[in-house]
């Protein structure tokens, strides 16, 4: 048996006779070992923000704290209650992902761009114009030289 990979991932190889009851060992281990809470997807939020706070100047001072990878991950923020601003779509060659424009439902805000991959299912809630809450990245999008900046939403959570 042999095993490798690198800091974030595993490897191993082993005798096709073998791979069975590597299975049914590893199942049993899992088994004792995982408990429920681990099962439950958690995304850990560095700081709640208001749509009107993402700007220029905080962008400038994230890029401060760049660069980023596995030992400085890049900021995780949460937005609670925005909506579409009207004009979010479905979009992808099988429309999976939901290009967003909302805003503050609370607040006065600017329209504010994101892009949220594989979460089609949320778009009959967002396109009713009902509040609800996402975490996401912020990036700058640069297109035929118009540098606007994106979230990159890693979640939406809807009241229903």
């Amino acid at each position: 048996v042999n095993f490798g990979g690198h800091t974030y991932a595993a490897g191993l190889s082993l005798k096709e006779e073998n791979l069975q009851r590597f299975e049914e060992r590893f199942l049993q281990i899992a088994a004792q070992e995982i408990v429920p809470e681990q099962l439950v997807p958690q995304i850990d939020i560095d700081a709640i923000l208001d749509l009107k706070q993402i700007n220029a100047k905080f962008m400038s001072d994230l890029k401060k704290m760049s660069p980023f990878g596995p030992d400085n991950h890049k900021p995780v923020f949460c937005t609670y209650g925005v909506q579409d601003y009207g004009t979010s779509k479905l979009v992808g060659r099988e429309q999976e992902h939901i290009k967003l424009e909302i805003i503050d439902s609370k607040s006065a805000s600017s329209p504010m761009h994101g892009i949220a991959f594989g979460m089609s299912r949320f778009n009959a809630h967002i396109k009713q114009m009902k509040p609800f809450d996402i975490c996401y990245t912020i990036e700058e999008n640069t297109y035929n030289g118009n540098t606007t900046l994106q979230l990159m939403v890693k979640d939406i959570r809807t009241e229903s």
